[in-house]
């Protein structure tokens, strides 16, 4: 616990250098202060503020999902113009592409709070939640220090001091978990084996998605520098090849243009290509002594070309000396403005003769701004350059791509490159959404599934404590039907003898209503208290159990009860029992001891005196029946021993 607060506290420091520079609104704006509540949070939960962090963290996680939920919506739902106006209403200088962090830093700082809102439980999650944190963390670490991947469309590392924040607070939440997943990590394994392989694969398939997407708006960009520059090079030969037109118009007349026959020819043409700067006759000294439309170009009118641009002496010898078309790279005009100038040589058709040359002037800004008016998208920016130099700029100039599609494209004599950079305005209304969908919806697949397969295995293992706790109480309640069954056979049997004691006897007695004749026979051993002195207790119980099996089966065969009243008294009761049989069966009694083979400490055969009443009479009184029966033993002893004497009838 002490490590725990100690991380938690030293997250604190950390954000708040994040968030010391003061520059323009970047994603640290918006991080900063997410993390700082849940710093909040989790400083309250860790004190056992539990309100106090509710209050802090739903809100945030509120606003944590709304700024993911910007990632997933289609732009035809809820467009990038629409978000950015939203930003463009707070003070300061917002822009969705560098203010928004990345998606997965948004669900990493979500599930902090999540975890902490759940009370870092076991059963509600909290071990996937930290194992997906530190998987987005682990991606959000490389992507952070790293270069950023090639044609890259959105942010996708997040400053380094947040990244050690969001590490701190992640391991203070683990350590307040540990002591948890050490006693019950054998129960989370595979839920967090199978939850990682589905957050992982998402993760993969996001960045593969996303890599994807990457290189189709590359493309669209490339699509677009290629059509560009596929226009330049039509619109170059339809204006070359309308000039040889020109050209050749001129060569059929036969002589050095008037001022208004050119006029008149070189308008149309003029008007068919908005973007020549003009079109002039060159003699063959290299005087401009024609120039359509004069408007803008009268100080060229009258220049020597040779004299006023040495640079250009190539391209004008070509069609002045040799006959032949002659080119410019691009230059500087001597009336303003930058372009390339072509020459084509006019000669007289009869002869052949060189009369001069037609000079068609071309404004690289105006051809390059004809071409992209006619491209719907704005939101790039198109430049053309060599070597050093950039000798055109179309579109924005700030809030672009880090990354750019060049093309080498001829313009007059020079190789220059085509440069189309996208806007990041247009990079987040053409991105895909089902990288980040994919993203956001497998985590919380892992996590469901994590839950799933969570609660099926807590489910199977309170089932088998549950079974195992049903046998053992089915187990205990049939010891217990055993243990009563038999303190219930103890409570009415003599342990010794095996035979019903005194209280089975008497309720025996009580239950058998109809039994007249009753015979109740008493029965005492002879000198028993001989036989324990001199062989001892033991030899005595010996001889108690012999003589209880000797005269127990004559009784149950006559259907009574015989039972051991107490020392060395047994009692037979006999119901529909007459004098006649009642005598006979305690005779049969004492021949049965005394062919047991039991003897005295004299060597004599142990005997049996036995008394016996009977009654015919309702209702039974037992007290009477006992003591004439107890009498009539008594007398038996008195008589010698070793016989039955029968009371009279009661």
């Amino acid at each position: 616990m002490v490590v725990s607060r100690l991380s938690l506290y030293l997250a604190l420091p950390i954000l708040l250098l994040a968030i010391w520079p003061s520059d323009e609104p970047a994603q640290r704006w918006i991080l900063a202060p997410l993390l700082g509540v849940l710093w909040l949070g989790q400083f309250a939960a860790s004190h056992q503020w539990q309100k106090s962090s509710r209050w802090l963290l739903i809100p945030t996680a509120l606003v944590t999902l709304a700024i993911i939920s910007s990632f997933l919506i289609a732009e035809n739902w809820l467009s990038v113009d629409v978000w950015q106006g939203w930003l463009n209403e707070l003070p300061g200088n917002w822009d969705l592409f560098h203010s928004r962090p990345p998606i997965l830093s948004l669900s990493v700082v979500f599930g902090l709070m999540l975890n902490v809102l759940l009370l870092s439980r076991l059963g509600l999650g909290s071990p996937i939640l930290l194992l997906l944190i530190a998987m987005g963390s682990s991606w959000l670490s490389y992507r952070s220090l790293t270069p950023p991947p090639e044609y890259a469309s959105s942010m996708v590392g997040i400053p380094l001091p947040i990244l050690a924040s969001l590490w701190l607070l992640w391991f203070a939440q683990c350590l307040v978990l540990f002591p948890t997943l050490r006693c019950y990590w054998r129960r989370i394994v595979l839920p967090l084996m199978v939850g990682g392989s589905i957050a992982l694969l998402a993760m993969i398939s996001w960045q593969e998605q996303r890599q994807t997407d990457n290189q189709r708006l590359y493309g669209l960009a490339a699509n677009e520098g290629n059509d560009i520059a596929t226009r330049l090079a039509s619109e170059t030969a339809s204006h070359l090849e309308a000039m040889r037109r020109f050209t050749s118009f001129w060569n059929m007349m036969g002589h050095v243009p008037t001022r208004s026959e050119w006029e008149q020819q070189a308008k149309r043409y003029h008007d068919d290509f908005s973007y020549f700067r003009n079109i002039a006759f060159i003699d063959l000294d290299g005087t401009v002594i024609r120039v359509y439309p004069m408007r803008d170009n009268q100080s060229v009118l009258g220049v020597n070309l040779y004299a006023s641009d040495p640079a250009a002496r190539e391209a004008l010898d070509r069609p002045l000396v040799y006959g032949i078309e002659g080119q410019t790279g691009i230059i500087d005009f001597l009336q303003g403005g930058r372009g390339v100038i072509s020459y084509l040589p006019v000669r007289d058709a009869v002869d052949g003769t060189l009369r001069g040359a037609v000079g068609m002037v071309v404004s690289v800004d105006n051809l390059l701004n004809s071409l992209l008016a006619q491209i719907d998208n704005q939101d790039r920016a198109v430049t053309l350059s060599g070597g050093d130099r950039l000798y055109f700029h179309y579109g924005p100039l700030g809030n672009l791509a880090d990354w750019r599609y060049q093309q080498t494209v001829n313009v007059g004599t020079d190789r220059l490159t085509l440069s189309v950079k996208p806007s990041l305005h247009w990079l987040e209304s053409n991105r895909d959404r089902l990288p980040d969908i994919t993203l956001v919806f497998g985590i919380l697949l892992a996590y469901l599934l994590h839950m799933v397969l969570y609660i099926y295995r807590r489910l199977t293992h309170q089932h088998h404590l549950a079974n195992r706790t049903n046998v053992s109480l089915r187990e205990e309640i049939r010891e217990r039907e055993r243990l009563q069954q038999e303190i219930e056979w103890i409570a009415r049997h003599d342990e010794l003898t095996q035979l019903p004691n005194r209280r089975e006897l008497l309720r025996w007695m009580d239950t058998h209503r109809d039994p007249l004749p009753l015979a109740l026979l008493i029965c005492d051993i002879d000198h028993f208290k001989n036989v324990n002195d001199h062989f001892g207790h033991l030899e005595g119980d010996r001889h108690l159990k012999t003589i209880a099996q000797s005269c127990r089966l004559p009784v149950e065969q006559a259907g009574g009860m015989f039972a051991r009243y107490g020392g060395e008294e047994f009692v037979a009761c006999l119901p529909h029992c007459d004098r006649k049989t009642a005598g006979e069966i305690a005779e049969t009694l004492c021949r049965a001891v005394a062919d047991s083979g039991l003897v005295q400490p004299d060597g004599e055969p142990v005997t049996l005196s036995i008394g016996v009443s009977v009654t015919d009479t309702l209702p039974i009184q037992r007290d009477r029946v006992f003591q004439a029966a107890d009498d009539s033993l008594y007398r038996a002893k008195q008589n010698g021993r070793n016989r039955v004497v029968l009371a009279d009838a009661i």
